[in-house]
């Protein structure tokens, strides 16, 4: 269904450009279910959104991109957090498929949910993996989601290898998203049972010594799919926090995504406005919301 909007939309992208803050208006309200308040923000949603709007974001622009934010991570916490990279292309022409192995990933740097995962490169159709990566890579993310830290990113391609999740490539991997207050990891979301190309996924909400608060949650969205067993931490929790910690320094909030692959912790995204489907509770938006600390943001250029 997202597709399909997204469809008819893009060729709008200019006009929408344009209006960013009212889209993501008419998001947040029918997300949310009330206004967003970006004269006085409190709330977890409303402090970052208002970074967007009313800061320099141009550090987001460049870490919100899949390839540039490697450079940040190398320098931050070294080379071997990072997956790697068997090349990057500014068009679906340039990849040379026979130069890739069996199997591995595609994925565009300046959006959400536009991969490819090719397990079988013998049997996969390329044609038809080509129209989706040029799909992919002419939607002008930024401007139809309302996210204008979006839009100075340059549209590349990058292959990749194909992460395995406890030595079973058809399992989902393991997301474990930290919420991350200027150097400070304060939550993580482990994203179990993820369904491909879509945010349908089992989660749940632990602190940094790994206890389960389901109470963070708004349990009357229907949306919502909390993990029924708890979840077994991961062997590298502490890497995992350690890592966060360092690439989230000097942000007054970051997301900071990150895998367990085979005891190693592997940089999945830098995330600077996560979605509007947290369904956390009011309370929860208020304690997040206090954490951020709006004097540490840079003025609009």
């Amino acid at each position: 269904m997202k597709e399909i909007v997204y469809k008819l939309l893009n060729p709008f992208h200019t006009i929408l450009g344009h209006n960013q803050e009212l889209i993501m208006a008419l998001r947040y309200k029918k997300k949310m279910g009330r206004k967003i308040d970006l004269d006085h923000p409190t709330l977890f949603h409303d402090k970052i959104l208002w970074m967007e709007f009313r800061t320099d974001t141009s550090l987001w622009t460049e870490l919100a991109d899949k390839y540039r934010v490697r450079s940040f991570v190398a320098k931050r916490v070294g080379n071997e957090a990072l997956n790697e990279m068997y090349g990057v292309y500014g068009s679906v022409e340039e990849i040379d498929y026979s130069r890739l192995p069996q199997s591995f990933v595609l994925k565009t740097n300046n959006g959400c949910a536009s991969h490819i995962i090719v397990r079988d490169k013998a049997t996969a159709n390329l044609a038809e993996i080509n129209r989706k990566m040029r799909y992919f890579l002419n939607l002008h993310f930024g401007e139809l989601t309302g996210q204008p830290h979006y839009t100075g990113i340059k549209p590349l391609i990058i292959a990749e290898k194909l992460m395995v999740q406890d030595g079973d490539s058809s399992l989902p991997l393991n997301d474990y998203k930290f919420n991350c207050f200027n150097g400070v990891p304060v939550c993580c979301h482990a994203f179990t049972d993820r369904q491909l190309y879509t945010h349908n996924v089992s989660e749940m909400i632990y602190d940094m010594d790994w206890n389960a608060h389901p109470e963070y949650y708004d349990q009357s969205n229907a949306g919502l799919h909390l993990s029924t067993d708890a979840q077994k931490m991961p062997a590298c929790f502490d890497e995992m926090k350690r890592i966060a910690a360092k690439l989230s320094q000097g942000f007054p909030f970051v997301r900071v995504d990150l895998y367990d692959i085979d005891g190693r912790p592997v940089f999945g995204e830098m995330t600077f406005t996560p979605g509007l489907d947290t369904y956390y509770t009011l309370d929860f938006q208020r304690r997040l919301g206090d954490m951020i600390d709006l004097t540490l943001c840079k003025p609009k250029k």
